[in-house]
Parts: C-alpha cells; structure tokens; sequence
C-alpha cells in the first residue's frame, strides 16, 4: 500500500515541522518531561523533523526507526512524523504508520494518541466507533 500525504497548506506542512523541531530544540513541555534523555531525544527528533512528508512511510520507518529495536529512539521519531504528516487524518495516519511494520501496536497508539488529541472521536471513522467495545 502507498500512501500519499493529505492536501495540505504549506502552512499546515511548515506548522507541522515546526512542532518537530520545538520537541527536538528543546520546548518547555520537552525541557520538563525528558531532562536525562535531552541530547539523544533531541537527535532522534530532528531526525523525524529533517524527513520531508512526501516520503513514502516505509522509507521513513527505515529511516528513523519503527520499533523493532524496542526502544523510545526506535520507535517515537517514526510515530511522531506519521503524527506530523497527517495531522489532523487519525485514518491515514494510522494506515502510514502501519505501513512502517515493526512495532505497529505501539507506533500506532503513540501516532493515534498524538493526531486523536486533535481530532478527537470526531476524526475516527464511523465503522470503527460501531466495533469498539462499550465504555464505561
């Protein structure tokens, strides 16, 4: 499967990467939250920040990781550009993220969580609200 990013603004694209790079520069969340991790984190970051979207997402999870090595440096950069690539398409960047194999369970709940923050259930399709198990 190929998939191809959303149409998309350029300002949208370049909003996008601008949050990669305040994650691998160093933001107040990221200076908070990853003290001991803060050089590496910012490394693997910008990694994820320095891959142009229209990379296919295979070549990508070749390039920054998809979990297979089990370790946060093998598995978040990928998600996080998944993240960044679709923003605001929880679908097509799961389907993306899926695409990089590996670790697809964890990749995928890391993208889901990031792009579902911005979509909320809104951003999931209607077939996959009817088969989730009740909550509650």
């Amino acid at each position: 499967m190929t998939t191809n990013p959303p149409p998309a603004t350029a300002a949208g694209l370049a909003a996008a990467r601008r949050s990669l790079e305040a994650l691998a520069l160093g933001d107040a969340f990221g200076e908070r939250w990853f003290p001991l991790f803060r050089d590496r984190r910012r490394a693997v970051v910008r990694r994820a920040a320095e891959t142009p979207f229209t990379t296919e997402p295979w070549r990508a999870a070749d390039l920054l990781g998809n979990g297979q090595r089990i370790r946060a440096d093998d598995t978040v950069p990928f998600a996080l550009w998944t993240a960044a690539r679709h923003g605001d398409d929880l679908e097509g960047a799961l389907w993306a993220t899926a695409e990089g194999f590996g670790d697809v369970d964890t990749t995928c709940a890391i993208t889901g969580g990031v792009v579902g923050a911005v979509t909320g259930t809104a951003g999931a399709p209607e077939e996959w609200l009817r088969r989730r198990e009740p909550l509650g």
